[in-house]
């Protein structure tokens, strides 16, 4: 009885970490999907809409049309007559490296899955980068980033939460949510897209300008 007790003990050791890795392999799986969920997609315009409040002592909210430029994987939204406190959203640049990338600008630490969302922790390996770590939420059933927090060495964090379209065969986001926290100022703001054109021309010296968006 001992002996059968110890085999089982032995068996429990020997299995838990392959576990460990089948489910770490499949976490890293699905960031992959989720870093590249339309492969065929190599550019495309769209329109935008931005309304935001600034919480100020006197709350400031305005409505601003952009339009968006996305040539893989860099994403950019201009806004016009955008001034005064929220000028500094009037571009807001993104982007989606692949995983290897990724793996290659952070440290890539796979959280937990609850059932229905995976989430990840990044932290950057460059000495001085301004974000402190970014935390990214990704659905297990549609393979999609649906929230990321960029946490900044300042104390400031930048939450985007978004919901998804279909458009042809591609995933694309129809409206985000935002909520930004800085020392000094906080955002609140929802954007959306609409009006695709799928792989439009896009020239590369769209991103050129300098952004406000997380890096």
């Amino acid at each position: 009885m001992r002996r059968f007790a110890f085999l089982l003990i032995l068996v429990a050791a020997v299995l838990a970490p392959v576990d460990a890795r089948s489910a770490q392999t499949a976490s890293m799986a699905l960031l992959r999907h989720a870093t590249d969920a339309n492969p065929g997609l190599h550019s495309y315009t769209a329109s935008a809409v931005l309304s935001a409040t600034l919480h100020a002592l006197l709350p400031v909210h305005k409505t601003f049309n952009g339009t968006v430029y996305y040539l893989k994987p860099k994403r950019k939204i201009e806004f016009q007559d955008v001034s005064g406190p929220l000028s500094r959203f009037k571009d807001l640049a993104s982007s989606v490296p692949s995983l290897g990338e990724l793996t290659n600008e952070y440290t890539v630490t796979p959280l937990g899955d609850t059932g229905t969302l995976s989430s990840y922790s990044l932290v950057p390996k460059k000495a001085g980068s301004r974000v402190k770590k970014v935390d990214a939420t990704v659905n297990d059933t549609t393979g999609l980033i649906q929230h990321v927090q960029w946490s900044y060495t300042n104390g400031g964090a930048l939450n985007l939460d978004q919901i998804y379209t279909k458009i042809g065969t591609f995933q694309l986001p129809a409206t985000a949510n935002i909520s930004a926290r800085f020392p000094g100022y906080s955002v609140n703001g929802t954007l959306t897209f609409s009006g695709y054109q799928l792989n439009a021309a896009v020239s590369p010296s769209v991103f050129a300008s300098p952004s406000a968006a997380p890096q």
